[in-house]
This record gives structure tokens, C-alpha cells and sequence, in this order.
């Protein structure tokens, strides 16, 4: 039998080729889980931090009298992944009472495919 086909022929390695292939897929998947799971986790920090700032600004004005405060407030009150050093929060005594909104671009990252900025924004009012 001649060397090439003998190689074209044998199948010893053919596991290893399998696991490679099941293997990126699975990571792939798991990995996707992992990012959708910390968009959540952001949006849900941003939420919690509008709703808990537009409570102080109706109920506590020793606290959160002005905007500045308001924004502090809401910012000390995010619990999310960092927001690279700027403030997302913005208020307003508008509407149905003190409203206060939150927007930020996440930066999701796409190893071999590219960056993506997924917007994510918030808003609550407390009479």
C-alpha cells in the first residue's frame, strides 16, 4: 500500500477533530450565556440605581436637593460593571414627579468577529 493512502485512509485521529469542533462550539455558547448575563446584570444595576435616586429626590431633598446630588446619588447606588469614570444619570423634575434616567453603551466584545455597542437605557419616576 502506498504512504498516501494508507494516510487518507486512517482514522486515528478523528477524535481529536471531533472534540475540537464540539468543543469551540460548546465554549462558544457558554461564553454567550456568560455576556448576555452581564448585560442583565448592568441594565438591572441601572434600573435599581434610577428607581432608589428618583425616591431620594421625591422624599429626602436634605440629600438629593439638586441635580448633582441626584446623580451622585444614583451613581453610588450602581452596583454593575464599571461605567469608565462617566455619569449615565441625568434628572429632571418633570412629568409625574422627580424622574431620573440612566443610558449607557456596552461595549460587547466578539473574540474573531468585532465590538459591538449594545445601548442599554433606564427610567423611573416617584411621585
Amino acid at each position: 500500500m502506498k504512504p498516501v493512502h494508507r494516510l487518507l485512509v486512517c482514522d486515528r485521529g478523528s477524535a481529536a477533530i471531533e472534540l475540537a469542533f464540539g468543543l469551540s462550539a460548546f465554549l462558544t455558547f457558554v461564553l454567550g450565556i456568560m455576556n448576555v448575563a452581564i448585560i442583565l446584570w448592568t441594565l438591572g444595576s441601572l434600573h435599581y440605581a434610577t428607581e432608589t435616586a428618583a425616591r431620594c429626590a421625591s422624599v429626602d431633598p436634605n440629600n438629593c436637593g439638586s441635580n448633582a446630588s441626584i446623580q451622585t446619588y444614583a451613581l453610588n447606588h450602581y452596583y454593575g460593571r464599571s461605567l469608565g469614570g462617566s455619569n449615565p444619570f441625568t434628572s429632571s423634575a418633570t412629568g409625574c414627579g422627580h424622574t431620573v434616567t440612566a443610558s449607557y453603551s456596552y461595549s460587547l466584545v466578539v473574540p474573531l468577529v468585532g465590538t459591538y455597542a449594545v445601548p442599554l437605557s433606564t427610567s423611573a419616576c416617584f411621585p
